[in-house]
């Protein structure tokens, strides 16, 4: 059976993640959205969580441990939890003279801190022959100029998942990072109108500039991003861990 995604018009097995149970965080948003749907639409059995109150999803806090662990007890409640996908995070843009310690606080604690707890929690909980998946950010990889806070945020989200990796694979449990570049999301959005109005230039001027420097000339839908966290917590990933896959088009390439 296929399951057919209406936003990416691509086929995930309906059966590839049959038998699995998945807490999703940042469900809510774009991404987290789509992974669920992917998730759902493989076969998983889902327990989404975001800081936003959604149908069917718990409030969860991902920067405070109780309310991480009541997530975690909420996915068992469906079976032994086999994967985590971990999408939960905030967004950060501007010059570092115009940032606060407060700021760059605010972010390491929802993309870095947050993706502790939820890991640390996840080791714990996941199954022999599950995974852990942590959404990153192609600038985790390659920093640049107004991103300082959130990319120095996602590289430590990487070096956490090759942590986790290593100390993981010995129970069976594989843990990798996602990477994806510019994706067609409110949050990305968000913060290219930010840049405009640091910079004095428009929207489309600052999203043309972006497309310019991506080979594929457009940006990811949410759902190509998804298909690769289905793919992570997949049998075909069996050997895959302490990566980080990028998602970006080709713009790292270049």
């Amino acid at each position: 059976m296929w399951w057919w995604s209406l936003s990416s018009a691509r086929p995930v097995d309906g059966a590839l993640l049959a038998g699995r149970v998945a807490l999703i965080t940042g469900a809510a948003g774009a991404i987290g959205r789509a992974v669920l749907g992917a998730f759902v639409g493989a076969g998983a059995r889902c327990q989404p969580a975001d800081l936003a109150p959604m149908e069917g999803g718990l409030v969860c806090d991902v920067a405070d441990e109780p309310s991480v662990a009541a997530s975690v007890e909420a996915a068992q409640s469906l079976g032994p939890l086999t994967d985590v996908v971990h999408a939960a995070g905030c967004v950060s843009v501007g010059r570092v003279e115009d940032l606060t310690p407060g700021e760059l606080r605010r972010v390491l604690e929802a993309n870095l801190v947050g993706a502790f707890i939820v890991a640390r929690a996840a080791a714990k909980a996941v199954s022999a022959g599950g995974s852990i998946t942590l959404v990153s950010s192609q600038a985790g990889l390659r920093g640049g100029a107004n991103w300082s806070a959130y990319a120095a945020s996602k590289a430590g989200v990487n070096r956490l998942a090759e942590s986790l990796a290593q100390e993981l694979a010995p129970r069976g449990v594989r843990v990798n990072a996602v990477c994806p570049g510019n994706v067609d999301t409110p949050m990305n959005e968000e913060a290219i109108r930010r840049l405009a109005a640091q910079s004095g230039t428009s929207a489309d001027g600052i999203r043309a500039r972006y497309l310019e420097g991506i080979p594929l000339g457009r940006f990811a839908l949410p759902a190509e991003v998804a298909s690769v966290c289905v793919f992570l917590a997949s049998p075909m990933a069996s050997y895959i861990t302490g990566t980080s896959i990028v998602v970006d088009g080709g713009e790292l390439s270049g």
